[in-house]
């Protein structure tokens, strides 16, 4: 999955580090979710469709649930899901057409992190939506 940090994501990070936090950023600690958009009109805000077909819901991942980030010598950070990520099977309301996966702090509504191009799949009824272990990757370089 290519991967775009949005605009709050980046304002809180340099925000954090060069005005002593003035924006309240915290750590969403356990309480990182993996989502799925069948469009988006612009990664940098965090603007997308989310995905609606019956019983979608956007996917927690624990903290323990990400691969180690790496070290400080190293150019390339990522940060890798260490086990599956599924999605409850759909239970129809028409095909979805998934484009995007996105990173939020909150299982609804709350900030979009990270948004990612994926290859497109079509979800049906039946359809489970699964990321295997170790293709969600989030990159910083």
């Amino acid at each position: 999955m290519a991967n775009e940090a949005t605009n709050y994501l980046e304002r809180r990070v340099l925000d954090f580090i060069f005005k002593n936090n003035a924006l309240s950023f915290s750590s969403p600690g356990n309480s990182i979710y993996v989502g799925l958009a069948t469009a988006v009109s612009a990664a940098e805000t965090g603007s997308l469709t989310e995905a609606n077909f019956t019983n979608y819901a956007r996917q927690q991942v624990a903290a323990s649930g990400w691969t180690t980030i790496g070290s400080d010598s190293t150019d390339t950070q990522t940060a890798t899901n260490a086990a599956n990520i599924e999605f409850p099977a759909s239970g129809g309301g028409g095909d979805d057409a998934i484009t995007h996966a996105f990173i939020a702090d909150a299982s609804s509504s709350g900030n979009i992190l990270f948004v990612g191009t994926i290859t497109n799949r079509t979800i049906s009824t039946g359809d489970i939506f699964r990321i295997n272990a170790g293709n969600l990757t989030i990159t910083l370089s």
